[in-house]
């Protein structure tokens, strides 16, 4: 126990060889910034580890791929059980990355550096680790700009090099990203591990980071390096960097937030160079990859698409900002001129494009703008961002997910999308920006519209009119996209008021349907447990049967065990049968005779109830006069042996056609059961349609109860030893959506409105809610295990069209 604590102590004075600086002073602040670092990350790291541990697991249990659940649950493994070696190893790189900064050592490549020249040379796995160290700079540049300002001020005091790079800090998020991954190379775990805990890495240190910044600025101004910090000073670019205005009265609050919004390209900085890497391995830049993956295998599912994990994060100062800036008004305006149709003066001579394919949407203009005048004009940056929006409008194009109608009018988005690009880098990495929310939810509202909506009304109207607004009103102001995003939100809330309708009535046949199938329940049971009972007449037990369990389901109809109605016909059904069992006593017949007036009448009100022909009726009052008679008379001499082989017969009878058809339910296909129209069938119950429209768009798994109704075993949760497709149906959400195949190979989508908590029947619309279909649990599990059903993943357009572009640069590269 001992050797093993020992083996988790740091030794610093093996580390304490920084570079000579006049006086000690600054060498021991220097160690003293080192060693509180060195204490709180790794506290923050332990804390970071625990947090990973509750979020893996809960994403293993909310994914509905069996592959992703697998590799959540490794993960959660490792940050687990290995936490001490992770811990272990970071400190020790920490503090080695540390002194090599500090030192000055520059003659060694970093490990985990990507040099172009060799870029072929690099193994996939090293790619994605390296990216990853990008993502974790990134991430903590995005959160504690401010802090780095002035660490690397005052750092750059303590090492007699005032003009400190941020790669060069010797406390910065290059050393502590490098030394995160590095912790895990001797972990036996593949790189999608390692690139899940990244992902957790980024979610919870980058603001511990940010307080431990602040905690060593105050440390080293208080001991007095730079207890003020004036700016004014131009910071040196760094490798395509931005280039920070002079500013003679700029606060370190406006200068962090010149950082923030530089650092906030960090996501573009990452396909800028993929893409450069790409071609200097002989790739080049591909173009029209963008082949979509279908429905039910969308590409950024985890982590196996690697960068994948980049997507949304933070970033970093170092990222190309002024040498992404538009070089000057000239290629916005041609590219506005183009916006509009006009070609003449913006395109050259020979250019394929007219105004009819950029009002096509169809097709990917953007490659041909490529090779015009236009492109011509631009700087490296724009033009690798013309690059880059053009491989992901060739992936939205090919998207199968969406209509080939709103594909179009998507498409018709190209320009506008490109001059936001070039005009503001945070597109790429900023999920609330106003032009990729607009983009998102477009491609959601369009999955499932169909060519039967038409396009001289509704959604694809509103579609269109909002995206010929952008293309008349855009010119550099991004506002627009918010306005048409609220315009066509406003239009959504309205249509979904007469589809909650819709839907609601659907929810309420089914309720009623099940209703009804309970009060059958329910009769059946009550009327089963009399027959076993014996010495029924076989005349009674028919009757009971055939009639009377109509009788007995309508009344449980109406109010339920509770109520009075279900209570009389229980009354009724058990008189007749007293009434038809043997007489031994006097007093039991004197009963009988005073019982019979009101039990015929109540009979024949039941019989009128369930529309029992007149004859059938008559025959059974006959038939019964002669039952009553043959009471008197076998309580007086006892049950004939007729009587009593007749009740027995009568048993074995019911009991046999009730298996049978408990057979035939069993081995009934569970398929898709059209509901409907019922606009004028069904009389609108406006509780039950408000609490149908009004339910939370939550996980299903567990949304209903077990009942057991008589000796029937109603709606229960699915059996544990289901496969992954039972639990991929336990685990879907309302308004995921289904496309399912159809007889003659046609497919449709709907969407998941409601599920019946009596049932657990699953109700799909299509997206207006005027089609319906109900479906088991058990049946949908068997149409996805068959593949004529497929789940359509709920993951955002721009994450998947970034996701793949970023696998095909990585394969060029």
């Amino acid at each position: 126990m001992k050797d093993a604590a020992q083996k988790n102590i740091i030794m610093m004075s093996q580390y304490e060889k920084p570079r000579v600086i006049p006086g000690s002073s600054g060498a021991f602040l220097l160690n003293d910034c080192r060693d509180m670092a060195v204490s709180r990350l790794a506290k923050a790291l332990s804390s970071m580890m625990e947090k990973a541990v509750d979020d893996l697991f809960d994403l293993s249990e909310q994914s509905l791929n069996f592959e992703m659940r697998n590799l959540y649950m490794e993960a959660m493994t490792i940050a687990r059980d290995k936490r001490g070696v992770i811990e272990t190893g970071f400190k020790q790189r920490f503090v080695q990355g540390f002194n090599k900064e500090t030192r000055g050592d520059k003659s060694a490549q970093p490990e985990n550096a990507l040099d172009a020249a060799e870029f072929s040379l690099v193994a996939p796995d090293d790619l994605e680790e390296s990216l990853a160290i990008i993502n974790i700079t990134n991430s903590i540049h995005g959160d504690c700009a401010e802090e780095l300002f002035g660490l690397e001020k005052r750092l750059g005091v303590l090492l007699h090099d005032p003009d400190l790079l941020n790669t060069n800090n010797p406390l910065g998020p290059e050393v502590i990203g490098k030394s995160f991954m590095n912790s895990m190379k001797d972990l036996d775990c593949p790189v999608k591990i390692k690139l899940l805990l990244v992902t957790m890495f980024n979610k919870h240190m980058p603001r511990q980071i940010k307080g431990i910044y602040q905690e060593i600025n105050l440390h080293l101004a208080d001991k007095g390096v730079l207890e003020k910090i004036r700016m004014g000073a131009k910071k040196r670019p760094e490798s395509g960097a931005a280039v920070l205005p002079e500013q003679t009265d700029a606060t370190p609050e406006a200068a962090a937030g010149a950082q923030v919004a530089s650092g906030e390209t960090g996501l573009f900085a990452t396909l800028q160079q993929l893409l450069m890497r790409g071609a200097a391995a002989g790739g080049g830049a591909p173009q029209g990859q963008g082949a979509g993956t279908g429905i039910g295998a969308p590409l950024g599912q985890g982590v196996g698409t690697g960068i994948g994990a980049l997507f949304g994060q933070g970033s970093g100062v170092g990222s190309p900002l002024a040498g992404g800036a538009v070089q000057g008004t000239s290629v916005v305006g041609s590219l506005t001129r183009l916006q509009h149709g006009q070609l003449e003066g913006v395109m050259g001579a020979d250019s394929k494009l007219d105004a009819a394919l950029l009002a096509n949407g169809h097709v990917n203009v953007l490659h041909e703008i490529k090779s015009s005048s236009v492109a011509g004009a631009m700087g490296h940056v724009d033009a690798m961002t013309l690059d880059i929006v053009a491989m992901l409008f060739d992936y939205i194009l090919d998207d199968r997910r969406i209509p080939d109608a709103m594909k179009a009018l998507i498409g018709r988005l190209q320009i506008p999308v490109l001059k936001v690009a070039m005009l503001d880098k945070t597109f790429f990495s900023q999920k609330s920006h106003p032009a990729r929310k607009l983009l998102d939810r477009l491609a959601e509202i369009s999955i499932g519209w169909n060519e039967s909506e038409g396009h001289q009304g509704g959604l694809y109207q509103t579609v269109d009119d909002q995206i010929q607004r952008i293309l008349n009103e855009f010119d550099d102001q991004v506002g627009i996209f918010s306005e048409v995003l609220d315009s066509l939100e406003q239009f959504l809330v309205d249509e979904k008021k007469r589809i909650d309708t819709l839907t609601g009535l659907s929810a309420q046949h089914i309720h009623q349907l099940e209703q009804q199938e309970i009060a059958r329940i329910m009769a059946h049971d009550e009327i089963r447990r009399r027959i076993h009972a014996g010495q029924l007449p076989e005349v009674i037990g028919n009757f009971l049967v055939d009639s009377w369990e109509d009788v007995l389901a309508a009344e449980y109809a109406k109010a339920g065990e509770e109520g009075e109605p279900w209570t009389r016909a229980i009354e009724t059904m058990d008189e007749l049968i007293w009434s038809a069992t043997p007489k031994r006593e006097a007093d039991e017949r004197k009963q009988l005779v005073g019982l019979l007036p009101s039990l015929l009448k109540r009979l024949q009100d039941g019989m009128v109830q369930v529309s029992m022909p007149d004859a059938e009726r008559d025959q059974f009052f006959a038939k019964l006069v002669k039952c009553h008679a043959d009471a008197i008379k076998s309580g007086l001499g006892g049950m004939t042996q007729e009587a009593a082989a007749q009740s027995a017969f009568l048993v074995e009878e019911f009991d046999a056609e009730e298996a049978v058809e408990l057979a035939r339910q069993a081995e009934e296909p569970a398929e898709f059961v059209e509901i409907p129209v019922l606009q004028d069938v069904i009389e609108p119950d406006p509780v039950f349609v408000q609490a149908v429209s009004a339910a939370p768009d939550v996980e299903l798994d567990g949304g209903w109860q077990t009942l057991t109704i008589g000796d029937v075993a109603w709606q229960g949760p699915m059996e544990s030893a289901g496969d992954d497709f039972d639990a991929m149906v336990k685990r879907l959400k309302r308004g995921t959506w289904i496309e399912f195949e159809q007889e003659g190979g046609e497919s449709t989508r709907v969407k998941l409105a409601w599920v019946s908590p009596l049932k657990g029947l699953f109700l799909f619309t299509n997206r207006l809610g005027e089609k319906a279909v109900s479906i088991t649990p058990a049946g949908l599990a068997r149409r996805l295990r068959s593949g004529r059903a497929q789940i359509i993943e709920d993951i955002a357009l721009v994450d998947r069209a970034v996701n793949n572009l970023m696998e095909h640069l990585k394969q060029a590269a």
